[in-house]
């Protein structure tokens, strides 16, 4: 859409100035009248015009004083003013032109002269104006700019052409545009871009070139025709831009995503391309293709106790030793974790894969030494191979990891192949599932709790309840194994009202015992939440334990949002009725909506760890924790990080004003037993402070 053009209407007498304003607004045109010069010095400073009516004799400060201003400015300069004034005299016209004036109009005023003069002032202007912009494209574009004759010998060229070609214009200027030829291109290439030229005017594709230190490069050449009125071509105008930057980018990108940035091996999705075109090949050579997983024995103990730095350090130990003990065609790729794979395509027999994994083996039996700490690991791997064990690579897979786990249960750091009757993936499912029917009637669960310290006091405020099932052979067992079957089973449901209640009553226990009120949280889940009974559970359990309703804080997952919002909300306002805390755990993981947010009455956010984690030197992760906190204070919400593990994680939360946090850094989930030891002790040290005051 075309700029209305915008005028100063300078002028002392009011008529005048009324007149000139109606008649160039009903041109179409924006004005601002003014009554003298000291008046276009302020309208200046606050916008500037694209063309100035100006009489030239005005009290304090007249026309011609005035043009003389607005020409002195460095953005005042290319815009123009028309003298309107009743003085006839050569020394005033010229006064005019000679203050910078650009047209002269003499009272009284001619309207039709006016206005003719100034479309043609405007659209002057404009060809100007565009004059300019075309000028300053060519000069300070990024992308080079030829223009050649019909014979393409070049006349013109822009800086840019001369930054990427490395040819000044004295040295282009006058040649043909074979001056570029890299020699890549056969004739045929090129007699067919002429031809598409020719029909249409148009031609665009990538094309090597050759710069003047004799260097190939890519280039993505646009070129088109410029046509004389009556139809032959007069000249060509060739933009062009340097891909090699734009192809490095693309090697690298493929790299980063094809790669584990720990460890610098394939990633998972490298992985599966190699394997899969590996299955391609063999379709055709009819050789198989061995595929192994290979999961660390040991190294999640290594990794808990000692830390994610020195895990990670250990990872990179082991990949090189991994990466030491197979061929060039092998890929050996990091798969997440501590898990590894490997595709070995042109497989002749399974010895040689057997052969492979005893020599993976090996080079784990040797210590890790990190820190002048001797760590011992081995691994258990499971052997597939196609297509004898899965026709495609999704069924593959699977069974090689049933071989993995298989050679986990005889006892890790061997290796196994995969067989039909090793697919028991499902009988222990059912297995499990049957342990966890009975394991609430054996008190097979227990409860473990976690701190919660306010950051600004460093008192300890809040604990959180974390289930652990004690299984009477495989000992203690983490709810990642067991949470996701007892939510498909519905079995989270009791378990659920098990921990609610066990949780509230070992917390007013310890009130009972004298120990600083805490507020205990609980995890609940999509399942509980959506029971049309829950409300009354909660509220029965709190009248059971004798617990007050303002010590309870009930960690809900984002998921809830995505059931019956209106069900939802009406069960969330009624346990806040009656003073039951709710906090969204783990934030930024999943919430369908924020507006969700807003409407429920919830009264704290948990940041998840997976942000905290890398806050302190990923950039990316510090602005959003940045952000969530941001977002939690507009809403008058409380924020407790998780996963804290670092001093300088602590620090940065501090500085955002979050509110609370809970992780490693303070203490791990800790037994009752062990809990109320720490109760105990932060007792004790609370009345020896009293008593020194």
């Amino acid at each position: 859409m075309d700029k209305t053009p915008f005028f100063f209407v300078v002028e002392d007498d009011a008529v005048t100035r009324l007149m000139l304003s109606r008649f160039l607004e009903k041109m179409g045109y924006e004005v601002l009248p003014l009554e003298d010069g000291l008046q276009v010095v302020e309208a200046f400073k606050r916008r500037l015009p694209d063309i100035v009516l100006m009489d030239a004799k005005m009290p304090v400060m007249n026309g011609f004083e005035a043009c003389v201003w607005i020409k002195g400015r460095t953005e005042g300069r290319h815009i123009p003013v028309l003298m309107i004034t009743g003085l006839h005299d050569d020394e005033s016209v010229d006064r005019a032109y000679e203050a910078g004036a650009v047209d002269f109009i003499t009272k009284p005023i001619h309207w039709a002269i006016l206005r003719n003069r100034v479309k043609y002032l405007w659209n002057s202007i404009q060809a100007e104006r565009k004059l300019y912009l075309a000028a300053s494209v060519f000069e300070n574009t990024n992308e080079g700019i030829v223009v050649t004759d019909a014979r393409a010998i070049i006349q013109s060229v822009n800086p840019a052409f001369s930054q990427i070609t490395g040819y000044p214009s004295e040295m282009a200027v006058g040649k043909n545009m074979n001056l570029l030829k890299s020699g890549r291109h056969d004739a045929h290439f090129y007699q067919e871009m002429w031809a598409v030229l020719q029909h249409t005017y148009k031609w665009q594709g990538e094309v090597w070139n050759r710069r003047a230190n004799g260097e190939i490069y890519p280039q993505w050449l646009n070129i088109s025709a410029v046509r004389s009125p009556t139809g032959d071509i007069v000249n060509y105008v060739t933009l062009f831009s340097d891909l090699t930057n734009i192809r490095e980018s693309e090697e690298n990108l493929l790299y980063v995503t094809g790669h584990d940035s720990l460890t610098n091996l394939p990633n998972r999705l490298l992985f599966h391309e190699r394997l899969n075109q590996a299955c391609l090949e063999s379709r055709s050579s009819k050789e198989l293709v061995g595929v192994m997983l290979l999961d660390l024995d040991r190294f999640k103990m290594v990794n808990e106790s000692m830390g994610h730095e020195v895990g990670d350090r250990l990872l990179v130990e082991v990949s090189r030793r991994l990466a030491h003990s197979v061929l060039e065609r092998i890929t050996l790729a990091r798969m997440g974790g501590d898990e590894f794979g490997l595709v070995v395509p042109k497989v002749s027999n399974s010895q040689e894969l057997a052969q492979i994994a005893q020599s993976l083996l090996d080079q784990l039996l040797h210590p890790f030494v990190l820190d002048q700490l001797e760590l011992f690991l081995g691994a258990s791997i499971g052997i597939g191979l196609y297509p004898l064990d899965g026709e495609d690579i999704n069924t593959l897979l699977k069974n090689t990891e049933v071989a993995m786990y298989h050679a986990k249960e005889l006892g890790r750091n061997n290796f196994q192949f995969y067989h039909q009757d090793l697919n028991v993936s499902s009988m222990a499912r059912m297995l499990m599932e049957q342990e966890l029917r009975t394991a609430v009637e054996r008190k097979e669960f227990i409860l473990h709790y976690q701190p919660q310290i306010d950051l600004i006091t460093g008192e300890l405020v809040g604990m959180e309840a974390l289930i652990r099932w004690q299984h009477p052979r495989r000992g203690l067992v983490s709810p990642g194994e067991f949470i996701s079957l007892a939510e498909e089973t519905g079995l989270i449901i009791p378990m659920g009202k098990w921990a609610l209640r066990s949780a509230c009553a070992q917390t007013k226990k310890w009130q009972d015992m004298g120990y600083p009120p805490l507020r205990i949280s609980v995890n609940l889940s999509g399942l509980q939440f959506q029971q049309a009974e829950f409300v009354d559970v909660v509220v029965r359990t709190l009248a059971e334990t004798g617990l007050s309703h303002q010590w309870l804080e009930l960690e809900l997952t984002e998921s809830i949002a995505m059931g019956d919002v209106d069900e939802t909300y009406a069960k969330l306002q009624s346990l806040a009725d009656i003073r039951v805390r709710l906090a969204i755990d783990d934030f930024g993981t999943g919430f369908s909506s924020l507006s969700y947010l807003k409407r429920f009455p919830i009264d704290t956010l948990k940041i998840d760890q997976s942000f905290i984690c890398n806050c302190t030197i990923n950039p990316e992760d510090a602005a959003i924790v940045r952000a969530f906190i941001g977002l939690a204070r507009s809403l008058n919400l409380q924020v407790i990080a998780e996963g804290v593990e670092t001093t300088a994680q602590m620090d940065f939360l501090r500085r955002e004003k979050c509110n609370e946090i809970q992780g490693y850094y303070f203490s791990r989930p800790l037994p009752g037993e062990q809990f109320e030891a720490l109760l105990e002790k932060k007792f004790q040290e609370q009345q020896r402070g009293a008593h020194s005051v």
